[in-house]
């Protein structure tokens, strides 16, 4: 008979322990609901900058059949601002590249970190 109420205690016990651990757990849930919307937020703005230099990459790409040498250029992507850095070979390239980058939808702004090279000093295809 002792046994049965210790048991019945016990699990009385154990029910509200978890029902007060609930409880706390939703209200922090509620309170940080904010909170746990940055890095979703986060995460879509970087996946939009991937999405940003991917389409840059691919207007360069496409503009080598009007003569750019887009090999040794990188693109950068930051919420609309692309950064394009690297080596080409002269100064009508640095400026055809920042032409066709700010022609890309999406492009807010376009900062040029290209240096020049002479044409000894670079190796590939371009």
């Amino acid at each position: 008979m002792k046994q049965r109420i210790f048991l019945r205690l016990a699990a009385t016990t154990l029910c509200v322990a978890a029902s007060l651990s609930a409880h706390a757990q939703g209200d922090n849930a509620s309170q940080t609901g904010a909170a746990s919307m940055h890095p979703a937020t986060s995460a879509t703005s970087k996946a939009a900058d991937r999405a940003l230099a991917n389409d840059v990459r691919h207007a360069l790409r496409a503009a080598r059949k009007q003569g750019l040498k887009a090999t040794f250029i990188r693109v950068r992507a930051h919420d609309g601002d692309v950064t394009l850095t690297g080596v080409v070979a002269d100064q009508k390239q640095i400026d055809f590249a920042t032409s066709i980058a700010q022609g890309v939808s999406g492009v807010r702004s376009v900062t040029t970190k290209i240096t020049i090279r002479d044409g000894e000093g670079i190796k590939g295809s371009q």
